[in-house]
């Protein structure tokens, strides 16, 4: 009986011990860190002059993207069959900020312009021309684009019915060509200063210049004027004149 209570006593001992290490370990165990946010990548800004479907076909371009310093591009562009033809474009790029203009674009015989396209730090403007002449028409663009212009295009009818004879029905009208003027994209951002460049309102050092050798500064009266020699310690003594009183040395 004895025994069984002394087993028991030790056993209830060790639990207690047992737990009160476990307890000394878990409080002295560091606390994990939680990992740093990482900062968003900046978002890459685009721009994009024109890009033709339809009839006439032009991938996008010229084009330019940038998620820092902003970059440009430009010139004109035209389909393979010389009937389209974009010109004065201007493009810029660069962290929250984006830019596509275009000053003008002929189809044909018809030339419409000028369009723009910004975009700063996601917020995003355009501007096209309204209507159009004939069968082309621009249309305001969407997501970043600053005008659609549509050229359609007139089918003659079939006149032929099932005994032979002329019928007649109205022409049917469908798009030859599509093209898409001035497109932005961009996120939020500031580009950085160009380099190479002193920042804007500091100005250089003033070197000195010396004096022209041979000049001379005008002396203000009263003002002592002290020549190379002047100086007490580096002057002669004179020579001594014979007074009366006095008898001459000889020797």
């Amino acid at each position: 009986m004895n025994t069984t209570r002394t087993a028991l006593a030790a056993a209830g001992a060790g639990a207690l011990l047992i737990g009160t290490l476990t307890t000394l370990a878990s409080s002295c165990t560091p606390a994990t860190a939680a990992p740093p946010v990482l900062a968003a990548a900046a978002a890459t800004s685009t721009a994009t002059g024109i890009s033709v479907s339809g009839g006439e076909h032009l991938s996008a371009r010229p084009s330019v993207s940038s998620s820092g310093a902003i970059k440009t591009a430009g010139g004109s562009v035209s389909t393979p069959s010389g009937a389209l033809v974009a010109s004065g474009i201007s493009l810029q790029a660069g962290a929250g900020f984006a830019e596509a203009r275009v000053a003008s674009v002929r189809v044909g015989g018809t030339t419409v312009g000028p369009f723009t396209a910004t975009c700063r730090n996601g917020a995003i403007t355009t501007s096209a021309p309204k209507g159009g002449s004939g069968n082309l028409k621009v249309s305001p663009g969407g997501n970043g684009t600053a005008g659609v212009i549509t050229v359609t295009t007139s089918t003659a009818p079939t006149r032929t019915n099932g005994t032979g004879g002329p019928t007649s029905s109205k022409p049917s009208a469908g798009t030859a060509i599509t093209v898409t003027v001035a497109t932005v994209s961009c996120g939020a951002g500031t580009p950085p200063p160009p380099t190479g460049n002193p920042p804007t309102g500091t100005h250089p050092a003033p070197t000195h210049k010396p004096g022209t050798p041979g000049t001379s500064r005008q002396i203000k009266p009263g003002e002592q004027h002290q020549q190379q020699g002047d100086n007490p310690g580096d002057r002669t003594a004179p020579k001594p004149q014979p007074k009366p009183g006095h008898v001459a040395v000889t020797g």
